[in-house]
């Protein structure tokens, strides 16, 4: 019991003694929680959106489309059934906005939102019966047509009637998938716009869905309600599983990305936890061995050094956890519409079980120097150990070039105990390494935004023939001064071979004349028969470059060679693509044919959009492809953060490799003073032996990160079913530029600590 009560009050007196260390201590593992916590909450939230937005719409589990005069009143008292969401009314319609003219699905809503399937608003506000025109858009169908809060659009019924809408706002909704995967897009208005639009009663239909007490019954439920309703009155069905399908696709790039941005985490984790707790253990060796005079032993020692670290890292804890839910609303505010439709707080499970296990990375981290400080002779206590090892051939070569004494001096003193300056590199190599690779995710992002084309999206515009013919859609388009190259360009499904399951064909341009896909590995095709492909019909297919595959496209088997792998973030990642003329070739009919434009240098896509529109008296219908990369803008945000963090951890590592050396270094202190040198030149020898180490260590860590960087996104490129090739290198100004400030933090740093040593009395420096 007095042995408990001796630690307790050691512990007491050294964390008073030593304010600044354990307060790093708690602020690293603060921060190494924090972030956790955030990364593994987007990461789940970009691989299952569907989750957290059930969870936050209290989604209905499954959604019928019946008939008008369907009896949907009666689902309500179906086994297994413990709610319901409508029946609403919906009308079939089209959406018109400058040229775009998309199918909607107008349903009718009340301007109270429902208790269960109620749509989630990201921008502007809900139906109000103060504005009886205005409308709600789905999110990501209002992104893909380029629509915003505020707009006016029309909408065109299905007998020819148009009303004008004001768009009220934008939201989120868990009743079906992101466009354009599942269509048509979803529009939700008063019952009686929807009245307006289409008056006709038998022309409209009903929604209703259904939440269940088990999800795993709900076939079972649906063959109740098709039973009870008869088939005729039920117009389709889709269920949880399909929109959570269609969300996990939704965007791969985001996921990727996060990916590596989690993977990065953790490993910063695990190094900013090992750093701050055994550092500390290490500058506490003399302490440790006044214990050992006390009478202390060693089992108590590891026993008193694990409780307070033990209590340093709750605290930490704590306090990560707190500023991670802080942080996480305005992080999340932030989020672009359809990057994520909703991101839910992690299970408390998978929060307890990352807050165990930081708190036992701290515990493990403290062990192992814990039994080697338990180990110490108590002479120690009053004459450290004198570092031993031979001279580096750095500190030979600055002998040799005849620097001045201090240089070389700090640099012999860098190296002069090989263990601990290889673990000093290496604890600052790895933060830089990890730096270096979010640079090469920064700059990935930026290269998909400024040149699409490496992505797929070399056209910037899609126009079809709308209401015009389709020869002079064709003159129109070749006519225009903003065109740089018109692709013809047609689009088929086609179903897998050996599968029930049906991918997109796209028929682009002509073998002579094939349209600039970025070939990440093979070629472009160059003669009929030929295509490529990309990885994720690759991949599903279990199909290799320079295979046959033989699949029927628009009802005509076509054998085509694959003779490349092209990069494709859209349709799923599932594509093929040909000339025009294989399928001629084939005999296939020939759907209506589109236009993909190329424009010229310096042209913007909305200018030439509008010059389109207005040569064509608003007959054409030109869209915008959508470039997935535009919705990563949050990343810029994560990847900040992660910097700090990772400077957090660096700096750390720096004040314990320099306190540390104090330690082992201090009698020579005491000697240099003695044999004449001033205390500056003292000085700018222990800030050289610091800086060393840091030039060493942030250039390893920088040619690591730089070599690993492209190959890591790439790697989860083929993961995401994206492929490889997608991956950017980091610039070398940036890198060049974080060596050099990390090098400039590391001389600062050591300053204070060397300026303290330097300044202290020879005769308590060299006294036994």
């Amino acid at each position: 019991m007095s042995g408990l009560r001796a630690a307790a009050r050691w512990i007491r007196a050294d964390l008073g003694a030593r304010p600044g260390q354990a307060l790093a201590t708690v602020v690293v593992v603060a921060g190494v929680v924090a972030a956790l916590l955030l990364s593994a909450t987007l990461l789940e939230g970009a691989l299952n959106p569907w989750r957290a937005l059930f969870a936050q719409t209290r989604g209905a589990d499954v959604w019928l489309r019946l008939t008008a005069d369907a009896p949907a009143g009666s689902l309500a008292s179906l086994t297994g059934v413990t709610g319901e969401a409508g029946p609403y009314h919906s009308a079939a319609a089209t959406l018109a906005d400058r040229g775009v003219k998309a199918p909607v699905e107008l349903r009718a809503m009340q301007a109270r939102l429902p208790a269960i399937g109620r749509p989630l608003v990201r921008q502007g506000s809900w139906l109000s019966p103060h504005a009886p025109a205005g409308v709600v858009l789905e999110a990501s169908f209002a992104q893909s047509v380029g629509v915003r809060p505020g707009q006016r659009v029309v909408i065109d019924g299905l007998d020819g009637s148009s009303v004008p809408v004001r768009v009220a706002g934008l939201a989120d909704t868990s009743d079906q998938g992101l466009y354009p995967d599942q269509a048509p897009g979803l529009v939700w208005g008063l019952p009686g716009l929807v009245s307006r639009v289409e008056p006709i009663a038998r022309h409209t239909g009903q929604v209703i869905g259904l939440r269940l007490a088990n999800r795993a019954a709900t076939g079972f439920v649906v063959q109740q309600a098709v039973t009870r309703l008869g088939t005729g009155a039920v117009v389709s069905v889709s269920t949880w599983r399909d929109v959570e399908q269609s969300m996990a696709r939704g965007d791969p790039l985001l996921g990727l990305l996060l990916a590596v941005f989690g993977l990065v985490a953790l490993g910063a984790a695990l190094l900013a936890i090992g750093n701050a707790a055994g550092g500390r253990v290490l500058i506490m060796l003399q302490d440790v061995a006044m214990l050992k005079t006390l009478g202390f032993t060693p089992r108590q020692v590891v026993g008193t050094l694990l409780a307070e670290h033990a209590v340093l890292g709750l605290a930490g804890v704590t306090a990560g956890l707190t500023a991670g839910r802080l942080l996480m609303l305005p992080l999340l505010h932030g989020l672009p519409i359809g990057t994520m439709d909703a991101v839910a707080p992690l299970p408390a499970g998978w929060v307890a079980l990352g807050a165990a296990g930081t708190e036992l990375a701290v515990l493990l981290a403290t062990a192992l120097p814990g039994w080697r400080a338990g180990r110490i002779w108590p002479v120690a206590a009053i004459r450290p150990p004198v570092p031993t090892g031979r001279l580096s051939r750095l500190a030979r070569a600055a002998i040799i070039t005849r620097l001045p004494p201090a240089v070389v001096l700090g640099t012999r003193a860098a190296f002069t105990r090989r263990l601990p300056a290889a673990l000093t590199i290496g604890g600052l190599a790895l933060p830089m390494a990890m730096i270096t690779i979010g640079l090469g995710c920064w700059s990935t992002l930026d290269n998909m935004q400024h040149h699409p084309g490496q992505i797929g999206l070399a056209a910037a515009l899609t126009v079809s023939p709308g209401e015009m013919s389709q020869a002079a859609a064709g003159r129109l388009v070749a006519d225009s001064p903003d065109v740089a190259a018109a692709y013809r360009s047609v689009q088929l499904s086609a179903l897998l071979p050996g599968e029930t399951s049906t991918i997109t064909t796209l028929g682009v341009g002509t073998s002579d004349r094939p349209y600039p896909f970025h070939v990440a590995a093979g070629r472009l095709y160059r003669a009929p028969g030929e295509a490529v492909a990309s990885q994720g019909l690759l991949t599903a297919a279990h199909l290799q470059v320079g295979e046959y595959v033989r699949m029927p496209v628009g009802g005509v088997p076509v054998i085509v060679h694959l003779v490349g792998r092209i990069v494709e973030p859209e349709y799923s990642g599932q594509v093929l693509a040909f000339g025009i003329d294989t399928l001629a070739q084939a005999g296939a009919a020939q759907p209506p044919v589109s236009y993909s434009l190329v424009l010229r240098h310096g042209v913007s896509p909305v200018a030439a959009r509008d010059r389109l529109l207005h040569a064509s008296g608003g007959r054409l219908v030109v869209s915008r492809p959508l470039n997935p990369a535009s919705s990563l803008g949050v990343l810029r945000v994560m990847l900040a953060g992660l910097f700090a963090v990772l400077a957090l951890i660096g700096l750390t590592s720096l004040l314990v490799a320099a306190a540390v050396g104090l330690r082992d270094h201090l009698r020579d202190v005491g000697v240099l003073q003695a044999m004449g040198l001033t205390p500056r030149q003292v000085m700018a020898a222990m800030v050289t032996s610091t800086s060393v180490l840091a030039l060493t260590a942030t250039l390893t860590g920088a040619a690591a990160g730089t070599a690993a960087s492209a190959w890591l996104i790439n790697l989860g490129g083929r993961f995401y079913g994206i492929g490889a090739g997608i991956g950017s290198a980091p610039p070398a100004v940036s890198v060049v530029a974080a060596v050099a400030t990390a090098v400039t933090v590391a001389t600062l740093a050591a300053i204070i600590p060397a300026r303290r040593a330097a300044l202290r009395p020879v005769a308590d420096l060299v006294a036994p």
